[in-house]
C-alpha cells in the first residue's frame, strides 16, 4: 500500500516530463525492447555514509508498465568517475511491450521523469528462466519450454574460453560461485557492508559473456566454508577471515550465529539488495543460489530453515525481474533444509550426489522421491562418482562411464536440469570430455517439449529372442512428448563400479520392447548410438494399431542405445 500510494502522488501530481530536481540523467535510452536491458545513469555526490547501503539510501527508479503495475527497482552505486564523482545506475530488463513511465527518486523526492516506449520481442526462447507447472522443464519468460545441459564452473580465469567449449557441445547454463577466492564480494578486503567493484564488473562482463555464448547462470552468493561445520575435508573452514565474524568487527561470536543474528541479517539482506540491483536485469542470470550445501554449515536445523525462508521472501519481494531462488544441500544433513525447500519463496529443490555405485537407477528414485515429497522441480546441482578429487575420479572411472550414465540418466528424468558434473578445470577439460555433452545434446535437439502432454517413464524391460524366459539385463526410461516417444536403454552392467575392475558389459542380444500408451498412427523409429554421437544410417517405419502399443525391435548393444519414436502426419 506504502508503495501504491507513492506512486499515485508522484504520477498524479508531477506529470511527465517534467525536470523536477537537481539530478539530471546524463545518460538514458530513447526506446527499449521486450526482455532487453535498459540502463539509467546519473553522476552526483548523494554523500550517503555507505552508499553501497541500498536499504537505508534509498535512490530508486519508479516504473509504471503498460499494464498499469507499479515496480520499484533501486540504483546501484558503482564507484566515482575520473572526476571523483559518485555514479549510480538502474538496470531495467521489461517484459511487456508498450509505454513505461519512470521516475527517478532519492529519499522519498522526485528528481526527473520520463516515458520510453518498449517494442515487442517476436523471437523464440526470448527472456529469462522461469519455473513451469511440469516439473521436468523451466520456461522462457516467452513461454517456450527449457531443459538445461550444462556443468558446473563455479570459478575460472577465463570463462570465455570455457562458454565457447560448452556453446560448440550444445550446452547451456552452468553453476559460479562467489567466493573468496572468485568474485569475491563482502570479505576482508572490503569489510562488513561494502562490497568489491571490481569483482562486481567482473561478474557484469560474465554476465555478458554468457549472452553471447548462450549460457545460463545459477548464481551460488556463498559457500558453506564461510562458516562450515567443522574444519571440512578440503580444509575449507573460513569462519576466522569471515568478516561477519567479531573478531573482524563483526556481529557474530561462532558461525551458527549467522543465522540468527538480527544485524547479521540485516548486513545479509543489503548485500542481496545489491546483487539483486546490479545483477537481476540479466536474463541469463537463471537462479539466486543462497548457499553451496548450506547444510554443512554451522547451525542447528531450525535457525538454518527460517534464515533461508526470510531471505528467499526478501527476495522474492525485491526482485522486480522475479529470478528464481534455491539453495543447495548434500543431503548429509538433510534437515536443515527441508522445510525451507517446501516454502513458496523457494522455487526448486537442489541437491549434491556423490559416489553412488550405480547412478542411473540411483538419480531415478533420487528424482522421484524428491519431487514426490516436494511438490516443486528438482535440479542435481553437483554430481559425480568420488567426491574427494579429479585425479580419484579418474582412478575409479578412467572410462568416464559415471559421466556418461549421469548425463544421460538426468536428461531422462523428470528434472529441468540435467546434473551438473564437477571437476570442470581438471577432469572435464583435460581429458576433452565435451564431447559426452554434445552426444547428449545433439539427441536432445531433435526433441520438442513444448507439447502439453510430457511425461518421464520406467518401462518394463521386454523378453530376448533368444531367451524368451529371461528379461533383458537393462533399465529403460521413456520420455513422452506429445505424440512422440524417445526412449533410452541402458545395460545394467555398464556402470563404472563394475568396468573399474576390468569388466566389459556383455552384448544384450535383439530384443522386443513394448512402448505403450502410443496414439494410433505411424511412426519413424530413428535409432542413435549416445557412445558416438550419431543416429543410425536406417530409418524403419511402424504402425502403431488402436491399442496404443509399439512391439520395438531393439537391436543388439553392449552399452547404451536410445531412439526417437515420431509420429508421421
Amino acid at each position: 500500500m506504502k508503495l501504491s500510494f507513492q506512486f499515485l502522488v508522484l504520477f498524479m501530481l508531477l506529470g511527465f516530463c517534467a525536470h523536477l530536481g537537481a539530478v539530471d540523467l546524463i545518460e538514458r535510452p530513447k526506446e527499449g525492447r521486450q526482455y532487453e536491458t535498459l540502463r539509467f545513469r546519473f553522476v552526483e555526490n548523494l554523500k550517503f555514509e555507505n552508499p553501497f547501503d541500498l536499504e537505508t539510501n534509498q535512490v530508486e527508479l519508479l516504473i509504471q508498465q503498460p499494464d498499469f503495475a507499479r515496480r520499484t527497482l533501486s540504483f546501484f552505486y558503482n564507484g566515482v568517475n575520473a572526476a571523483g564523482v559518485e555514479q549510480w545506475e538502474a538496470r531495467f530488463a521489461p517484459k511487456q511491450a508498450g509505454l513505461h513511465r519512470f521516475t527517478v527518486v532519492i529519499n522519498g523526492k522526485a528528481q526527473e521523469q520520463f516515458e520510453l516506449p518498449v517494442e515487442a520481442n517476436p523471437g523464440k526462447q526470448q527472456g529469462g528462466l522461469k519455473v513451469s507447472a511440469r516439473f521436468g522443464i523451466f520456461e522462457y519468460e516467452s513461454g517456450e519450454a527449457f531443459r538445461g545441459i550444462g556443468l558446473n564452473v563455479c570459478w575460472a580465469n577465463d570463462y570465455e574460453y570455457y562458454f565457447k567449449k560448452m556453446q560448440a557441445a550444445g550446452m547451456n547454463v552452468t553453476r559460479i560461485w562467489i567466493c573468496p577466492w572468485n568474485l569475491s564480494f563482502e570479505w576482508q578486503e572490503t569489510g562488513l557492508g561494502r562490497y568489491n567493484l571490481e569483482s562486481a564488473r567482473q561478474l557484469d562482463a560474465i554476465l555478458e559473456l554468457a549472452d553471447k555464448y548462450g549460457i545460463f547462470v545459477i548464481l551460488c552468493m556463498d559457500y558453506h566454508g564461510i562458516a562450515r561445520k567443522g574444519l571440512g575435508f578440503f580444509r575449507e573452514n573460513r569462519w576466522l577471515a569471515n568478516p561477519y565474524n567479531k573478531i573482524n568487527g563483526g556481529p557474530c561470536v561462532e558461525g551458527a550465529d549467522l543465522f540468527t543474528n538480527a544485524e547479521a541479517k540485516t548486513f545479509f539482506k543489503r548485500k542481496y539488495k545489491y546483487l539483486v540491483s546490479r545483477f537481476g536485469h540479466s536474463s541469463r542470470l537463471a537462479a539466486w543460489e543462497f548457499y553451496n550445501e548450506a547444510d554443512l554449515m554451522a547451525g542447528k536445523a531450525m535457525p538454518v530453515n527460517r534464515w533461508h525462508i526470510e531471505m528467499a521472501e526478501y527476495i522474492q519481494a525485491i526482485d522486480i525481474h522475479e529470478r528464481m531462488v534455491s539453495s543447495s544441500a548434500t543431503r548429509t544433513y538433510p534437515e536443515k533444509l527441508v522445510d525451507a525447500f517446501k516454502s513458496p519463496a523457494m522455487d526448486f529443490v537442489m541437491f549434491h550426489d556423490y559416489n553412488s555405485v550405480n547412478l542411473a537407477p540411483h538419480f531415478t528414485d533420487l528424482h522421484e522421491a524428491v519431487i514426490e515429497y516436494y511438490q516443486k522441480p528438482f535440479v542435481l546441482g553437483e554430481f559425480g562418482v568420488e567426491f574427494r578429487g579429479a585425479d580419484r575420479t579418474f582412478k575409479v572411472d578412467s572410462q568416464h562411464v559415471g559421466l556418461h550414465n549421469g548425463l544421460w540418466s538426468g536428461w531422462f528424468n523428470e528434472t529441468p536440469i540435467i546434473p551438473l558434473s564437477w571437476w570442470w578445470d581438471n577432469y572435464i577439460d583435460p581429458h576433452n570430455l565435451w564431447g559426452e555433452y554434445a552426444s547428449l545434446s545433439r539427441f536432445a535437439q531433435a526433441m520438442d517439449f513444448n507439447a502439453k502432454h510430457v511425461v518421464f517413464k520406467t518401462l518394463t524391460v521386454g523378453h530376448l529372442d533368444a531367451k524368451p524366459e529371461e528379461q533383458a539385463p537393462c533399465l529403460v526410461r521413456s520420455i513422452y512428448s506429445g505424440e512422440n516417444c524417445a526412449p533410452w536403454l541402458k545395460n545394467m552392467d555398464y556402470q563404472w563400479s563394475i568396468m573399474s575392475e576390468g569388466k566389459e558389459p556383455m552384448p544384450i542380444g535383439t530384443f522386443s520392447q513394448i512402448i505403450p500408451d502410443l496414439a494410433p498412427g505411424r511412426y519413424a523409429i530413428a535409432w542413435y548410438d549416445p557412445q558416438t554421437g550419431k543416429f543410425f544410417e536406417k530409418t524403419t517405419k511402424v504402425e502403431v494399431k488402436t491399442d496404443g502399443v509399439l512391439s520395438l525391435v531393439v537391436p543388439s548393444f553392449s552399452k547404451d542405445l536410445a531412439c526417437l519414436v515420431k509420429r508421421q502426419q
